[in-house]
């Protein structure tokens, strides 16, 4: 089988993966677009989120595919991905500690969070009076090194194509493949072939920025914004959430917005680095879309991940890898009809 993959964010790069080690004549276009999400994105892969603390969407059955995905590709890119992270949750109040400890006690919960008597190596970094919950099950996958690590490999085994091919340009070439799977992210939107799905855009700004004091802490850390380590005193600090924007990149009202909540509990002196923004491919019921559409049969989708898409992309590849190849049913929770 011959397949056309369109787009190579984390969507399109895990999918020509799982569909070559099937053993599909795979090809993927793409062309660098700028501030596409995958490539800001922190990869945070987080299984109790929100202010209720509520379970992500079927964690339990993503997490083991996701950790055993990208810990294979580590193995054949030769490049580290995979970094298995607790996240230290800051605790303000009362009401917070309350339902925090209501968590614990929960039987659906366990393994997953605890409580610490400390901040361990931020405690020199944040103002006083913070509780510390930790949640544990939580990783880092890195975006940033697993799409050039990827790209280089499909141009190395000429199997990459450098356009940035428009639908209808994609389309035209539908008699070369047996199918064609549209990964294009926020572009999506824009796509006649799927018209009229439930998209729900939301543009995110996040900062990359230098503690300018040690130590350097391991451990993720959330409050209303999280950080997180990417190497030596640089941390990944973000995300904020807008539904109504002009463009993809990082805008000045929002990266002063950002640095107000990251003084909330930051007392350590830092610098920033690197200012970045990109509209995530979000729906409105939080579930990504896959399959093909009413307007041409050969033609799919494979996008929606949103905010979640380190965990949700290896399952979900893998599904839709199932139903191209042996012709399974879709989950209907994913299917885009």
């Amino acid at each position: 089988m011959r397949i056309l993959v369109v787009g190579q964010g984390i969507a399109g790069t895990v999918l020509a993966w799982t569909l070559r080690r099937r053993g599909t004549d795979v090809r993927i276009a793409d062309a660098d677009f700028p501030h596409r999400s995958s490539s800001i994105a922190a990869g945070i892969i987080n299984p109790v989120t929100g202010k209720r603390y509520v379970k992500t969407w079927r964690y339990d059955d993503f997490f083991p595919v996701a950790r055993s995905v990208y810990q294979t590709m580590e193995a054949e890119l030769g490049v580290r991905i995979w970094h298995d992270q607790v996240i230290l949750r800051l605790l303000e109040n009362p009401q917070e500690r309350n339902d925090w400890a209501a968590r614990i006690a929960d039987p659906e919960y366990a393994g997953l969070l605890g409580e610490r008597p400390d901040a361990g190596a931020w405690a020199g970094h944040l103002a006083p009076g913070y509780a510390v919950g930790e949640i544990r099950g939580a990783a880092r996958v890195d975006f940033g090194a697993l799409l050039a690590a990827f790209q280089e490999f499909a141009r190395s085994a000429r199997f990459f194509l450098p356009q940035n091919l428009r639908p209808e340009e994609a389309v035209s070439l539908s008699g070369d493949y047996d199918c064609i799977v549209f990964c294009e992210g926020y572009r999506g939107v824009e796509n006649p072939f799927f018209p009229n799905l439930p998209w729900q855009l939301s543009k995110g700004e996040a900062m990359l920025i230098r503690l300018k004091s040690a130590p350097y802490p391991a451990e993720m850390l959330k409050k209303t914004l999280l950080m997180t380590p990417v190497g030596g005193d640089l941390y990944w600090v973000g995300a904020s959430y807008n539904w109504t924007f002009d463009d993809n990149g990082p805008t000045d009202s929002e990266q002063n917005f950002l640095e107000e909540r990251l003084r909330h509990f930051l007392r350590t002196p830092y610098e920033v680095v690197q200012r970045m923004g990109a509209v995530r491919p979000t729906v409105r019921d939080r579930r990504p879309f896959m399959g093909a559409g009413t307007i041409q049969p050969d033609v799919f989708i494979f996008n929606g991940l949103g905010t979640k898409g380190a965990l949700l992309a290896p399952y979900w590849a893998a599904h839709l890898t199932d139903h191209l190849l042996s012709g399974s049913p879709l989950d209907r929770e994913v299917a885009v009809r």
